[in-house]
């Protein structure tokens, strides 16, 4: 390396090697402390880009991986600027290629926050139409810094898995595990390559990606800001790893963009962030920038509790239903009362196949949803409607307005029983804004859940390739989003797909809340909700509590209690509960919007086994939230145990029991740093609040 450039950035360092031949690479750091080797091997560009036409790199990677390729070695060094205002630092590093393309890597950070957002821009200055293959949004390289060799038994590679009703399932393998060790010849291009294709971002993996140096006790860690298609590759030839992230490239996401003379184009965000420590401490950095994007009206102290129907009359809401629900719940207790799906349901009941027409039931609603909504606000609490407001069911009048839903080679794109509006089009963008928007303001509702239960695949028509096409159609889907916060005054907006289908940074920070999961009653939901507190801002993330007139005592706590991992949603069988039942869900409810604060604000630490089945779940969980108001929030849940179980929590200070929520006595003590309590039954939870003495 010729030149190393390192420029401070809170508690990090942006560190620039630049190289005799003109490139350049890129890695963030912690600050100081330790002795750092940025030369051990040869500079990995920081900007990844390729375009058809272009030369793979040497190794046996064409057709996996477009990094170190032809186009991305000819950008050479043009210069770097720095610009400072009291509120935030921009680094921009300027590459040129010979044919005279321009490209920019940007690196934007805010004071206080402790992650940074890097983006790049290309520019067409003078060459032909360039069309684009594949290009970064960031590549970090030369990792780990701090060994002078491999560091080999000593990199890991940390991800968050996720499937239907089990999101955010943390894994943690070797570089070695993942033949990522370099070859005997520094030769042969090593890869891990992740991410998702389609319009749920959160299908199979979240976009994230940390690498621990354990012998540091160092992580690098990144978020991908992508609606559509995205990737993470994880690239080794030398001593050197490096970690790039960005939109899906042609071979993975089917993705090719056209720039003609003059043209830009910018990539999605990936935050960044690297830190010493341990993976909690990095993923809680790495939500500093969606703490900084937090409009007015949701930088918090306290979280509402919400009512949704759904797991009540399952899709069958009406008049009659929510006026016998609204005798037993009110504000007192919760914020909100949603309707959820089936409102819209046709003549025969049917609502699951005709979502797209929105025109309300007039036999569940005969008097239409405006007196529904007068008798919600009269109770006390504010009125919310679900939507999916992007696809057409297969029974809808619409599915066959095929002129503007999304088609693929000509054909209208049908995944299970769903067609898409094209939401790039004017006329959807009317129609919706009448169906949704004016419905909204006409019937006085202030929350919509806006549901997403398919997914377009790789892409569709309208742009050069399948994958452009998903990018601008999901690039439209969030600006009607935009706009009805815009034209909707205090409007409180849910974003869910099937569940957790789209906790991805862009839609996480376009909503005041999200949809954790589809797992609506069943036992892992403590550890799926736990899991998520990783990867999404715990004052956001809606967990379901779904409360069954069979449900014993303890059933009822353990559903609560789970609830309390982030926003408690409250659903089930509200009017058939007992008195003893009903006591003891309020006074869940009760606990709950006192140890609000410390959910809002707050960093938990979790102890307990790591599960190996979710649907078997063993021994106990048990979540200790220290909360920036100095109480802490304790929620232990019990699984299935031999004998009688006995939990012992280390706590990081002196506490006593200012207030807990149980059904029967689990002997709750704190003897000097140390809290303890007993379990004699599975699946049983409790939720005990400290304060500091």
């Amino acid at each position: 390396m010729d030149h190393i450039v390192k420029i401070k950035i809170e508690d990090m360092e942006a560190v620039y090697g630049i190289a005799e031949n003109g490139q350049v690479s890129f890695l963030l750091v912690p600050f100081g402390a330790k002795e750092c080797f940025f030369e051990k091997g040869n500079a990995d560009p920081l900007i990844q880009i390729s375009c058809t036409g272009d030369a793979s790199s040497i190794g046996f990677c064409a057709g996996e991986t477009r990094h170190n390729s032809a186009f991305t070695r000819s950008f050479t060094y043009v210069s770097q600027n720095i610009s400072e205002t009291g509120t935030q630092k921009s680094i921009t590093t300027t590459m040129r290629s010979a044919e005279g393309i321009v490209a920019e890597h940007v690196v934007i950070a805010h004071k206080g926050c402790r992650s940074i957002r890097v983006f790049t821009k290309v520019t067409n200055e003078s060459a032909p139409d360039l069309t684009l293959e594949a290009i970064s949004s960031v590549n970090l390289s030369g990792i780990t810094p701090y060994a002078a060799d491999e560091a080999r038994g000593r990199l890991f590679l940390h991800r968050f898995r996720s499937r239907w009703s089990e999101e955010g399932r943390h894994e943690r393998r070797s570089v070695e595990d993942l033949l990522l060790e370099p070859s005997w010849a520094d030769f042969g291009v090593r890869l891990e390559k992740f991410g998702t294709v389609g319009s749920m971002p959160v299908r199979g993996f979240f976009p994230f990606a940390a690498i621990e140096d354990e012998g540091a006790g160092a992580f690098f860690a990144l978020s991908c800001v992508c609606e559509s298609s995205w990737q993470i590759e994880t690239v080794r030839i030398d001593r050197n790893l490096s970690v790039s992230a960005g939109l899906a490239d042609y071979e993975f996401g089917h993705w090719r963009k056209t720039l003609k003379k003059g043209e830009s184009f910018a990539t999605p965000e990936v935050y960044v962030t690297a830190a010493f420590g341990d993976l909690t401490t990095v993923c809680d950095r790495l939500l500093d920038v969606a703490r900084h994007k937090l409009l007015m009206t949701q930088r918090v102290e306290t979280l509402p509790a919400v009512f949704n129907e759904y797991c009540t009359t399952w899709g069958n809401p009406s008049e009659e239903n929510i006026g016998k629900i609204l005798q037993v719940i009110d504000g007192n207790d919760f914020a909100y009362f949603v309707i959820d799906a089936g409102w819209y349901a046709n003549e025969n009941g049917g609502w699951q196949d005709n979502m797209g027409d929105w025109r309300v039931s007039k036999k569940l609603f005969p008097n239409g949803l405006k007196p529904v909504v007068k008798k919600i606000n009269d109770a006390g609490m504010k009125a919310g409607i679900w939507f999916e407001l992007e696809v057409v069911g297969k029974d809808a009048d619409a599915a066959g307005d095929v002129g503007h839903l999304l088609e693929r080679d000509g054909k209208v794109i049908i995944s299970g029983t769903r067609r898409f509006w094209d939401m790039r089009s004017k006329w959807v963008q009317t129609y919706l804004t009448e169906k949704v928007i004016d419905f909204l303001n006409e019937n006085g509702f202030q929350y919509i859940k806006i549901d997403y239960n398919e997914t377009v695949g790789i892409g569709c028509d309208g742009a050069e390739s399948p994958g452009e096409g998903l990018r601008t159609c999901m690039n439209a889907t969030k600006a009607f989003f935009e706009k009805i916060r815009e034209k909707v005054p205090g409007i409180a907006i849910e974003i869910c797909a099937s569940g957790g289908h789209r906790l991805e940074p862009g839609f996480m920070e376009l909503a005041d809340y999200l949809s954790f999961s589809d797992a609506h009653e069943e036992k892992e939901i403590p550890v799926i909700a736990a899991d998520l507190q990783r990867l999404v801002l715990s004052q956001k993330s809606q967990i379901w509590a779904v409360l069954r007139s069979s449900d014993p005592a303890k059933r009822i706590a353990y559903s609560v209690c789970a609830g309390m991992y982030g926003v408690l949603c409250i659903s089930g069988d509200v009017f058939d509960l007992s008195e003893e039942q009903r006591a003891l869900a309020k006074a869940g409810v009760v606990f709950y919007k006192k140890a609000s604060p410390v959910i809002a604000h707050g960093l938990t630490k979790r102890f307990g086994r790591f599960q190996e089945s979710n649907r078997d779940l063993r021994d106990y969980q048990a979540g200790v939230r220290y909360g920036e108001n100095g109480q802490v929030l304790v929620i232990v849940h019990s699984f299935a145990h031999d004998a009688v179980q006995e939990i012992s929590l280390p706590l990081a200070g002196d506490y006593v029991i200012t207030d807990k929520y149980e059904t029967g006595d689990h002997e709750i003590t704190i003897t000097g740093h140390v809290l303890r309590m007993i379990f004699a039954d599975d699946f049983d939870a409790v939720a005990v609040l400290l304060s500091p003495v």
